[in-house]
């Protein structure tokens, strides 16, 4: 919203700025739910020490890239338009400013913007104010220095006034540090009276009360009274509410507050309406597990207990189906995943659908040995088939991910030249903070692209999707027959999760507890294939139906055929051009 900061909007955020003052306060702690304000607080509290308490001051975000973003985006704005501000920090553009983005000098102190991500941005220099953002968001260590936070406060040792500041929605429970860090604190919570009976509460989501099927009906419902509020009494309760701890004080102040609290108007689907709440929340659970579990944390700003036990089997195998067609009619695009052993490739067809709903085609296991010509040659055949579609269409595989941890050099000459077909060398990491996928990174002499694969993020999915039982959205289906037995379900619990510490921080890792789990691998790097292609599902739904306008649908008896190949017509011979040039030469 544009304009001056009104703390009216978000009467919440009043304690939680003024706190860092309070010399008996050794660190704040927020844990708010997303678009709640947290990251106006730290705004804030630049401001107000670039012009009331000139300090050196760090700012910490998830990356560095985040960091210039943050840079640009909001602390740049404020600057410029805050008329106490825009005099007292350069332009970095100014000659002989001495500012850039990610540090700002002004009267009796400096703004350093930082990544988590990055040892050199944390290197030693004093800092009397440490603000630290999004923190669930940083890597377990920053290089093999450790914990960011703990490196960033280190560097406030040296004053006996320094603000520390830690902000954050949270993630999954024993392992999100916001959640950490408000256990250590005195967890204040904001008490709302109800505008008919008076009694103080903490607005839950289970008070939120709607028609089935009527999100528009949705009311607050008083805990004492049981009076039910419309959106504009929601608003007055927030409006006079007050913060009170529930925890002995120890020098760490912590706030926690849940969607439930915003005050921002609502505006093209965006904002505080208790039928706008109860909308999303239905769209969430809807979506899934993945859907919820993001939910949870971004909304109701509540840890998600994630269940570490393993996959059973037998659930798996009882969706088994037969398919009316190599491909059932949901399916609209197609990848591969291949895996690289010491006598075999195995490969995976999936089929995707809208919302991520998942077939497994086929598998085919080439036994030979990898470093033959022979083996891959056989691989090719896979990946150039087509496949028969219940519609009547053909569909091919549009892209395929194959792991190059095993004989790299191998892998790398197959893929060389099928880079245009979609076929590429992958190689996974452990790292926690890896994303899904990362776009090719060139092999210097080879010719090839390699794509990074974030394993830990891919087997979340995947197994998040093993554990929804409705079919639609992200649901897994299996084929009867087609390889799809009880030994290769039987592959889904050689991985379980536990929780392991790095420099003393509690972190997920998948950890391999049984020697076959190439069911794994495969669907994780069909789910990273499918992903890096970003696909317009409904481009490729269009381009099967227009495949079957003119083809009738294909009975129990001939669905199977291929259609022949047209024979090549000669080619007539042209009297060659003369000259040449760049039109002529490209290609």
């Amino acid at each position: 919203m544009p304009g001056m900061f009104r703390v009216a909007l978000a009467p919440y955020q009043t304690e939680p700025m003024n706190a860092p003052m309070d010399d008996s306060v050794q660190t704040v702690v927020l844990m708010w739910a997303s678009q709640t304000g947290k990251t106006e607080v730290i705004n804030n509290l630049v401001g107000y020490h670039v012009d009331l308490d000139p300090s050196p001051i760090l700012c910490l975000q998830p990356t560095l890239e985040i960091a210039a973003s943050w840079s640009t985006d909001r602390l740049a704005p404020m600057l410029r338009d805050t008329p106490v501000l825009k005099n007292l920090v350069a332009d970095p553009k100014a000659r002989d400013s001495g500012n850039t983005k990610l540090h700002k000098k002004f009267p009796g102190g400096h703004i350093t913007i930082a990544g988590a991500n990055s040892p050199a941005s944390l290197a030693a220099r004093p800092i009397r104010v440490v603000l630290c953002d999004e923190v669930d968001r940083y890597p377990a260590s920053a290089g093999t220095e450790g914990d960011p936070i703990s490196l960033a406060q280190k560097r406030s040792d040296t004053f006996f006034n320094s603000v520390q500041v830690i902000t954050s929605t949270p993630t999954l429970a024993g392992v999100s540090r916001i959640e950490s860090w408000l256990e250590r604190s005195d967890k204040q919570q904001w008490h709302c009276p109800c505008p008919e009976c008076g009694e103080f509460q903490v607005l839950k989501w289970g008070q939120v009360k709607w028609e089935k099927d009527q999100p528009e009906s949705a009311r607050y419902e008083c805990e004492k009274c049981a009076v039910h509020l419309d959106d504009a009494g929601r608003a007055a309760m927030v409006r006079s509410g007050e913060w009170r701890a529930t925890a002995p004080f120890t020098g760490v102040r912590g706030y926690w507050l849940s969607g439930l609290n915003t005050m921002f108007p609502a505006k093209r689907g965006f904002g505080g309406r208790l039928h706008q709440f109860a909308a999303e929340f239905l769209a969430a659970k809807r979506g899934g597990i993945e859907t919820l579990k993001s939910w949870t944390n971004t909304f109701l700003a509540e840890t998600w207990e994630e269940e570490v036990e393993r996959i059973e089997i037998a659930p798996l195998m009882s969706r088994l189906e037969p398919y009316p067609a190599e491909c059932p009619d949901g399916v609209i695009a197609l990848t591969a995943a291949v895996d690289v052993q010491g006598d075999r490739l195995e490969c995976q067809v999936v089929g995707w659908g809208e919302s991520d709903e998942a077939w497994g085609i086929d598998l085919f296991k080439i036994f030979g040995s990898p470093e033959s010509p022979d083996t891959w040659d056989a691989l090719d055949e896979v990946l150039l088939k087509s496949f028969d579609h219940e519609s009547g269409a053909i569909l091919k595989i549009k892209r395929a991910f194959i792991d190059s941890g095993f004989l790299e050099q191998v892998v790398y000459r197959f893929v060389r030249d099928r880079q245009a077909r979609g076929v590429f060398a992958i190689k996974g990491s452990s790292d926690q903070s890896a994303p899904l996928w990362k776009p090719p990174r060139r092999v210097k002499g080879h010719g090839v692209g390699i794509i990074g694969i974030g394993g830990n993020v891919a087997k979340d999915i995947l197994f998040g999707r093993l554990k929804q039982t409705d079919v639609g959205p992200r649901y897994v289906h299996f084929p009867e027959g087609r390889g799809f037995d009880e030994a290769y379900f039987a592959q889904f619990r050689a991985e379980e999760k536990r929780t392991k510490y790095v420099r003393g921080f509690p972190v997920f890792e998948w950890k391999k507890v049984a020697e076959r789990n190439e069911a794994i691998d495969l669907w994780a790097y069909n789910i990273a294939a499918l992903e890096s292609m970003r696909l317009n599902l409904n481009r490729e739904r269009g381009s099967v139906d227009k495949q079957t306008a003119t083809k009738p649908k294909p009975d129990s008896r001939d669905y199977l055929l291929k259609p022949a190949k047209p024979k090549k017509q000669p080619v007539k011979n042209r009297p060659r051009r003369q000259g040449g040039g760049f039109a002529q030469s490209w290609r």
